[in-house]
């Protein structure tokens, strides 16, 4: 083998090197870590200091495991309302505010895609011509080409790149994930606010046509009771108190009822907007409430609190603060840009679809 071979196989070798070392590099900042129990100033107890017999459990204290990706499902149905499962349905599509949390959910990947794009060199060109004709009166001079047409063309290509030394893109990628995770958090937290305000309106006005129906019979039975006490004033049996005590009655049930059928309209425009109805449009049929809730523990499980996704929020929030500290701490270091050019001219539109004059550069920008 010959030493200039030898020479250039040489020269070559350490490329691989350098390149990995220019694509991976180094992070710097904090590494993430998810909270721990463990991590608090004092041990949790063994048991409860009210009632250890009640409340004791057989392993102790469970540990939580964050359960927020878990499907929450169609949990409305345990009340077993058609009319209900219709309206939470209608609402999951047409709602507006979920659909601007999804929206915002949207962009957040969008983010991830936009922040991963800094990782690839940046590749650019421009493509210019131009054509110009000596002016015919410069007759006079002997360098004069009289009536000539030149044209110019070129068409450059230019690569930029700056290796990520260390970790402000990874940083910045996984501070965008997290951020996307984040806003699916809020999104399924906003989802499961909406789809509780729709069902306790809704067995609010299941509960007020239940005493609007309560009330209609009261009213109908005080009017039956002040005409028997005006008949008795009439006749003498009875006094003038009595008669203003029975109409007195009478307007108050009625002034109750007027302001249930007020309170209940609020409620039926309410339960239009969650859905994305026009509430002019919007009614919902009467029909008092006559089944009964399903059973409810006396506690809370604590397993729901693994399942918030307020909590899960939180903790996202918390990592992306984390990555920001590492993509602070990369300002504090130099960075390299590197660029390339290579670009082909010609004087004639002829040559010029040829390629056949090039140039070219490569170095640290």
């Amino acid at each position: 083998m010959s030493k200039p071979m030898i020479n250039l196989r040489l020269k070559f070798a350490g490329w691989p090197t350098i390149t990995t070392l220019l694509l991976t590099g180094c992070m710097v900042g904090p590494k993430y870590h998810p909270p721990s129990p463990s991590a608090t100033a004092t041990a949790p107890p063994a048991v409860y200091k009210e009632s250890p017999t009640q409340f004791q459990e057989t392993d102790g204290w469970k540990v939580a495991q964050p359960q927020d990706a878990m499907l929450h499902g169609k949990w409305w149905e345990i009340y077993n309302d058609p009319e209900l499962n219709a309206l939470e349905e209608k609402l999951n599509i047409d709602n507006q505010n979920i659909k601007q949390f999804f929206e915002n959910f949207m962009t957040a990947r969008t983010l991830i895609a936009q922040a991963h794009s800094q990782l690839l060199p940046t590749v650019g060109t421009s493509l210019s011509y131009s054509a110009s004709r000596s002016s015919s009166n410069l007759t006079n001079s002997p360098s004069a080409n009289t009536g000539r047409v030149s044209s110019i063309g070129s068409l450059p290509f230019d690569v930029a790149w700056a290796p990520d030394l260390w970790g402000r893109v990874r940083n910045t990628i996984h501070e965008q994930q997290y951020n996307a995770q984040l806003s699916a958090a809020d999104l399924e937290n906003e989802r499961l606010t909406e789809q509780a305000s729709l069902a306790a309106f809704f067995f609010e006005i299941r509960g007020q046509d239940a005493l609007q129906q309560l009330l209609n019979e009261t009213v109908e039975n005080d009017k039956k009771a002040l005409e028997l006490t005006r008949a008795q004033y009439e006749t003498g049996v009875g006094d003038r108190l009595s008669v203003v005590e029975a109409e007195a009655t009478l307007q108050t049930v009625q002034s109750q009822a007027i302001n249930l059928g007020v309170a209940r309209a609020q409620f039926e425009h309410a339960i239009a907007v969650l859905v994305g109805a026009n509430a002019s449009q919007f009614s919902i049929p009467v029909k008092p409430l006559l089944t009964n809730a399903p059973p409810i523990p006396v506690g809370m499980p604590s397993g729901l609190l693994e399942r918030r996704p307020d909590v899960a929020a939180a903790e996202r929030r918390m990592a992306a603060a984390n990555a920001q500290i590492g993509i602070a701490y990369a300002a504090y270091y130099p960075s390299l840009n590197l660029s390339a050019s290579y670009g082909y001219r010609a004087r004639t539109s002829a040559t010029f679809s040829t390629f056949r004059a090039g140039s070219g550069r490569l170095g640290p920008a």
